[in-house]
């Protein structure tokens, strides 16, 4: 029975990670459509590795508050390093 829940499991984060790339890049075209970006600038990735289960808590936690890991990380980073000139 394992080996279906590792199954369903793994089909359950998948169906997450998709879920969530899929908020971020309606959030990405809003922030387009606002005009809030720059015409010239286009989104890029920025990896980090972290520990499987802070990513779990971390996506939890931001699901909770309505918020993306990206908005969080780019008001981090700009929070300690500020915005390019």
């Amino acid at each position: 029975m394992s080996k279906y829940r590792d199954v369903f499991n793994a089909r359950k984060l998948e169906n997450e990670e998709f879920a969530e790339e899929e908020i971020q890049k309606s959030r990405q075209m809003e922030i387009q459509k606002d005009g809030k970006e720059n015409a010239g600038e286009k989104p890029v990735n920025l990896g980090i590795k972290v520990a499987e289960y802070r990513r779990r808590f971390w996506v939890g936690q931001a699901k909770l508050q309505g918020v993306t890991i990206s908005e969080v990380i780019i008001d981090a980073l700009s929070a300690k390093f500020g915005e390019p000139e």
